[in-house]
């Protein structure tokens, strides 16, 4: 009997040593793919108080909120998402009245086809759109950004 009790206590102790480690929750698997992902870079050249800039998308979806670069944090504010398009606006007192301004930021995408779209942009503003695919460069109208395909990978052992 007393075996019995002194394995029982044993078995006990070692289920209450080993159960915090057991409890703790693996690694959230979205944090390691946050840091592989496409991002696309956004430049707004000759920012107003009045700018406002619509920037439609076609190929591809949002991932993350956007992220100011340095001394775009305030007007970055003013950026909202609706479905694929980027609708920006700088906030009250973001930029200095009668001056102009760069806001850049970059936000987390996923590419579900080529990347396209429409910007809606009144001068004197500029828009740059980058990814690891193209570069573009606009003021309004259609755009496209990169190559028109979507180049697969290559297969196993083949360069």
């Amino acid at each position: 009997m007393d075996r019995f009790k002194g394995l029982a206590s044993l078995v006990l102790c070692a289920a209450l040593l080993g159960s915090p480690v057991l409890a703790q929750p693996a690694a959230p698997a979205s944090s390691q793919t946050a840091m592989t992902g496409e991002m696309l870079n956004v430049q707004l050249f000759n920012v107003t108080p009045t700018t406002a800039v619509t920037l439609a998308f076609k190929g591809l979806r949002f991932t993350g909120a956007p992220v100011a670069r340095p001394g775009s944090e305030a007007a970055v504010q003013g950026v909202s998402f609706q479905g694929s398009t980027i609708v920006f606006s700088p906030p009250q007192r973001s930029v200095a009245i009668g001056q102009f301004t760069t806001v850049s930021f970059s936000v987390g995408i996923t590419m579900t086809g080529p990347v396209s779209g429409t910007a809606t942009v009144h001068k004197p503003v500029v828009v740059t759109l980058s990814t690891s695919t193209g570069f573009v460069s606009t003021q309004d109208g259609p755009f496209t950004l990169g190559s028109s395909t979507v180049v697969p990978a290559a297969a196993p052992g083949h360069p």
